[in-house]
């Protein structure tokens, strides 16, 4: 006869375990438990399995725990959120400024006819190039900053239906 093998637990299903000794006052490494709520947040598939094992539980302090982690989580969306928006807002002011400086002081030269020919032309060019570039780093910035809105949206909405369900 063959031993079976023992079955995986869902990552919700670990997290009300989690959530269960939180609420029993057990030690519990938090940095564990909020990557396992990284985890369940970030699969369709675990949001739903989460909550329809907190409706098997039935117990209202599980839910305030839970409400509580997934809050932390939100809390911890917003702060990378803003922190991305923040520094396109930076980057953004600052590449204003050092493109059109330096078009304007190569168009300058170039007008004086203290850059002719080629240099003339590299002058303009790379300010341009260098703006085109910064331009493409924030659009890769902005996309970022609407996936963690996404995950934050799907995160808000999993806590209403935990709230839910009690």
């Amino acid at each position: 006869m063959t031993a079976l093998a023992p079955k995986k637990r869902r990552p919700a299903t670990a997290l009300i375990a989690f959530v269960r000794a939180l609420s029993m006052e057990e030690p519990v490494a938090l940095a564990e438990v909020d990557a396992l709520v990284d985890s369940v947040c970030a699969d369709p598939a675990e949001r739903a399995a989460l909550v329809s094992a907190l409706q098997q539980v039935n117990h209202d302090e599980v839910t305030f725990v839970l409400c509580d982690l997934i809050g932390r989580r939100i809390a911890r969306l917003r702060e990378r959120e803003s922190g991305l928006r923040d520094l396109d807002e930076v980057i953004g002011v600052w590449t204003q400024r050092l493109s059109a400086g330096a078009l304007l002081a190569a168009a300058g030269a170039a007008i004086a006819g203290a850059l002719i020919g080629t240099p003339a032309i590299a002058a303009l060019a790379v300010p341009a190039v260098g703006g085109i570039a910064v331009a493409l780093g924030r659009l890769r910035l902005r996309r970022g900053q609407a996936a963690i809105g996404r995950e934050r949206e799907e995160t808000e909405h999993l806590l209403r239906n935990v709230q839910d369900s009690r």
